[in-house]
């Protein structure tokens, strides 16, 4: 109990209307020659008057004193006197503290501060500040915050070098840094500008490492360019993965994707795959051409603006989050990673988030990796990673990234709170058998969120042997199309299997990637669904 606010209005005229104006006085008289102290302060307050015992309530009419009295006596009154004069004191002392501590905060040098926190944490707190995440700061004597996304408790108190946090440094570390930060935002004492500059300022990537790569990097390109694919030579691929790995220590995270990407379709020409299109090497390569063009143009190349990537993604707070676990992916992109995708929709936002598990193959020729998706599910779920398909899941301190892909992280523990299998009408503007209104909304606004498309009726499905892929037509009822593809791949082979069986006037909920090519919609198709009802045991086309 707070008896300093219990207290605060109790005046000499309160305490006459409790007894009478004699013994008020007397309680006065006596507190000069009596020997008083506080035992306690809790829901009751003892106190110790003389050899007298005198507990404190609310209402102060309750209170009682061990002396022969039956009403409120002088022992009671003199209680009540003493402990207002204490919390009054102790509310003046901690007021007076507190205001210590605030003004240390924010007299601190932000510069040591950034220092302290290094780069990439201090990218993250800009993140988080500009993405309106706010920290809940108890301000008192002792200011106390959990940091953001973390599991991590800071109290600062004066001296600021005698700040307790729960990773147990005593130094100034960086959980504590970033609290001073957070409280200096919030007496708006933190200039963001000066914060972004900082960062400018302090990015590892020099300008003349990124000219020289970028350099070497046009070079080589002009010269696959104009040498063409017939005359190509064999050791090309070293090339290419030679300046995959210039543009990972420059810097150059989606540089780095780009060549490798290269690299898989000069791979692809060499051995002869049915799959290589001419078309989508010459995409890549003049893509990856401008882009790099473009950094050598550029006054400052080791700004962030025009888009070099980031090698790992940050993850910020997104709460509490109740998921539907839809589909599971697996993938083999062109920058030499595989893996498995796992897409939710959440309940309350209906959105989509993924999580992701991905493995570096560029240099792993054997692929001995089993099958990942029978590993065990991230956030302390007691399943294997394709189970999390069946389930209807509540994590509690989510975080994400700017894409929605969920964090593995330690913090955020789940629930599995039972099974699902979706229907039309739980799936709100996900669901489409007009397709008009789905090129109205999907396209381009949403690439790479999933779709379920119901059509009417569709062509028997096609296998191309040249170009290793099958194609199917799918109609709405006004006859309106939608091309469904799906390149051949060994874990897709029994997916392609089963879509050349669909019956053309009775064809099942396809869930999928939509996207626009010359002129077209077309789907990737991930899964296959059925009146609301998986159409398979195990929850995939194949």
């Amino acid at each position: 109990m707070d008896w300093s606010k219990q207290l605060a209005e109790i005046n000499d005229e309160y305490l006459t209307g409790l007894t009478n104006k004699g013994i008020v006085k007397r309680a006065y008289k006596d507190k000069e020659t009596s020997t008083v102290k506080i035992l306690k302060t809790e829901e009751e307050a003892s106190v110790q008057v003389d050899d007298e015992t005198v507990v404190l309530r609310i209402p102060l009419g309750e209170s009682m004193c061990s002396c022969p009295s039956r009403s409120i006596c002088k022992h009671i009154i003199l209680g009540i006197l003493v402990l207002k004069e204490q919390a009054r004191d102790t509310a003046e002392s901690n007021t007076s503290i507190q205001q210590k501590v605030w003004d240390e905060i924010i007299s601190f040098p932000e510069k040591d501060l950034y220092k302290i926190m290094g780069t990439r944490r201090l990218s993250l707190f800009y993140k988080k500040v500009t993405g309106n995440i706010r920290p809940e700061i108890e301000e008192s004597s002792v200011f106390t915050l959990q940091i953001p996304g973390e599991a991590t408790t800071v109290k600062l108190l004066s001296p600021l070098q005698y700040s307790s946090c729960t990773c147990h440094k005593k130094e100034l570390c960086a959980h504590k840094a970033e609290a001073i930060l957070w409280c200096k935002h919030k007496a708006g004492a933190l200039s963001l500008k000066e914060l972004e500059q900082f960062l400018k300022k302090d990015e590892p990537n020099h300008p003349e490492q990124i000219k020289n790569a970028a350099a070497q990097m046009k070079e080589c390109l002009e010269e696959l360019m104009a040498t063409g694919l017939s005359r190509i030579p064999p050791d090309v691929t070293d090339s290419l993965e030679r300046l995959a790995i210039i543009s990972h220590n420059t810097g150059l995270p989606d540089f780095e994707k780009g060549f490798r990407s290269l690299c898989t379709f000069y791979e692809s020409y060499l051995s002869r795959q049915a799959s290589f299109q001419t078309m989508d090497l010459m995409r890549a390569l003049s893509k990856l051409y401008l882009r790099t063009v473009d950094l050598l143009d550029r006054e400052d190349p080791a700004s962030p603006v025009g888009g070099q990537g980031e090698f790992r993604a940050e993850y910020l707070p997104v709460g509490d989050l109740s998921l539907f676990g839809i589909t599971i992916e697996h993938f083999e992109d062109a920058a030499g990673y595989e893996g498995e995708t796992v897409y939710f929709l959440e309940e309350t936002t209906k959105k989509w988030y993924t999580y992701t598990v991905a493995r570096p193959v560029f240099y792993d020729t054997k692929r001995k990796w089993g099958k990942p998706q029978k590993a065990e599910a991230p956030w302390g779920l007691n399943c294997s990673l394709e189970k999390l398909i069946h389930l209807q899941l509540y994590l509690r301190e989510a975080k994400s990234d700017e894409r929605r892909r969920l964090s593995s992280s330690r913090e955020t523990r789940g629930d599995i709170i039972g099974t699902m299998e979706p229907w039309p009408e739980a799936l709100s503007h996900w669901y489409y058998e007009d397709f008009e209104k789905l090129f109205q909304e999907q396209i381009p606004n949403k690439i790479g969120d999933l779709v379920f498309l119901q059509p009417a009726f569709c062509d028997r499905a096609i296998f191309s042997k040249t170009q290793q892929a099958l194609s199917m037509t799918l109609y709405d009822n006004k006859k309106r199309e939608v091309l469904l593809e799906l390149a051949y791949s060994k874990e897709d082979s029994g997916s392609i299997r089963y879509l050349e069986k669909i019956r053309e006037d009775a064809p099942p909920c396809f869930i999928g990637k939509i996207y626009l090519r010359d002129g077209r919609i077309r789907m990737e198709p991930v899964d296959v669904w059925k009146g609301g009802i998986r159409s398979h045991d195990d929850g995939h086309m194949a």
